[in-house]
């Protein structure tokens, strides 16, 4: 006798058909139907600081999907909780459409674990049962750690630690797409919090890049093909075309790390260890990424607005309204660091080298709290991924994970010299930039620097003593 069973996709930061473990286990398992959500959150994103653009893209990436997942015979909706918590519409979802189960794939962070908890617990007593499935890293990043039983606070050894479980766990098998007759079988009832994917829509901010799953895929072939085999090199240099610029479509999940890993792999071989440097040195990259996640689900306080490192609570921040808002609106007279503020502005994006030096100019020249530029990114990134963004902020400022030595400093000035010899990057979005000489600093670099390194001996000092 067959059972017959209705499933439910929670869609979140996995906006693809391809390799999404969660949709791909409702999907065979939904042998009466299964119906993909994903709920409009407002209170959550805002929460997370998420700014139009990051919201833009996710809401586009949805919209995306609905062909796709037409086509495998499985009903989208899009639900609100303006009026209610995560728990309670999806629950009702469950009511109103009869799903026993609802599969979604695991994110880091400690509200996200809450939420799933709640989530979790809401549907016990209603008999649904909620599976959560490894998805956001190629490996299961929070079983990885050191021979202390602890998480990995530095990358050298982490890198190390996930290679070997690569070589020993095997490459991961990234999932194909669900396919079905293209007939969905929906419920006549309109869900609780339902709206149309239309009006979710409307207030979407058009974006630079092409949300859905074919333009990461476009973009990581072209990649591959050249530019990967000169990374080592063209990473740092903000006006070549150096990087894969992949990062907004990893964000809300339209292409799989795995995925990534396996066409590597199929281009440059099964073991990374014979990679030439271009190729090697974007895979760490990569680790990087599965780094930050593996720190944020091991030590819970940096889902918190807290530093790994517990002494830089005591630095002595400077409360410097007018320095924060110059830096913001790109405005500070450091060449470099205007240029980037105001991609970021104009674009939603911004080269990763030119992301250190800005941050590290708000954090240790201008000596603001680390915490409100860590704000400020997510609510202009296209691509504000909160574990990246937090572990490229703390790396910034000295607090967190990797850090260098409080008393390294980017000089501005120098990395631009080093990165931008020729002033392309900076003529492009500083177009009143004429050299050094025309540019009027609201801070001197180097006196900046001696009072970054004396506050942050201070607040050292204090824990010492």
């Amino acid at each position: 006798m067959t059972t017959t069973r209705r499933t439910i996709a929670w869609l979140r930061g996995d906006l693809r058909v391809d390799d999404n473990p969660a949709l791909a286990a409702a999907h065979e398992r939904g042998t009466d139907g299964c119906t993909a959500v994903h709920l409009l959150d407002d209170a959550f994103w805002s929460k997370h600081h998420w700014g139009p653009a990051r919201r833009g893209m996710t809401l586009r990436a949805v919209a995306a999907m609905r062909p796709r997942l037409a086509d495998a015979g499985i009903d989208l909706r899009v639900l609100s909780t303006a009026s209610s918590s995560a728990e309670d519409v999806i629950t009702e979802a469950c009511r109103v459409s009869g799903a026993t189960e609802v599969h979604a794939n695991r994110e880091f962070g400690v509200d996200e674990n809450r939420r799933d908890d709640a989530v979790t617990n809401r549907l016990a007593n209603a008999n649904v049962a909620f599976e959560r499935h490894h998805d956001q890293t190629i490996l299961p990043v929070e079983e990885i750690r050191s021979g202390a039983g602890t998480p990995y606070t530095v990358f050298t050894p982490f890198k190390r630690k996930w290679l070997a479980l690569l070589t020993d766990a095997g490459i991961p098998a990234p999932l194909s797409p669900p396919r079905g007759s293209g007939v969905v079988p929906k419920t006549t009832d309109a869900f609780p919090g339902e709206i149309t994917l239309e009006a979710a829509l409307a207030d979407a901010p058009e974006s630079a890049f092409e949300a859905g799953e074919a333009e990461p895929l476009r973009r990581l072939d072209a990649f591959l093909d050249g530019p990967v085999q000169r990374y080592h090199d063209d990473r740092d240099p903000p006006s070549l075309d150096g990087t894969s610029t992949l990062s907004p479509w990893l964000a809300c999940g339209s292409i799989s790390p795995r995925r990534i890993l396996q066409k590597l792999l199929d281009r440059f071989g099964e073991d990374p260890a014979t990679w030439q440097e271009g190729p090697s040195t974007w895979l760490s990259e990569l680790i990087w990424r599965e780094f930050y996640r593996h720190v944020m689900d091991g030590i819970p306080k940096l889902s918190m607005d807290r530093p790994l490192h517990g002494w830089t609570d005591r630095v002595q921040w400077r409360d410097d309204d007018a320095g924060f808002a110059a830096w913001c609106e790109g405005r500070t007279g450091i060449a470099i660091v205007d240029a980037g503020m105001r991609q970021l502005a104009a674009t939603g994006w911004m080269h990763n080298r030119v992301r250190m030096i800005t941050a590290t100019f708000l954090a240790k020249h201008l000596l603001v709290d680390w915490r409100r530029g860590e704000r400020f990114f997510m609510k202009q990134l296209v691509d504000g991924d909160f574990p990246s963004n937090n572990g490229g902020w703390q790396w910034a400022a000295s607090t967190g994970t990797d850090a260098a030595p409080y008393f390294r400093i980017f000089n501005p000035d120098r990395q631009a010299e080093r990165f931008d010899a020729a002033g392309t990057y900076i003529r492009r979005w500083v177009p009143e930039y004429d050299g050094p000489a025309s540019m009027k600093p609201i801070v001197d670099l180097k006196a900046a620097r001696v009072r970054a390194i004396e506050t942050f001996k201070s607040a050292k000092n204090a824990v010492t003593a």
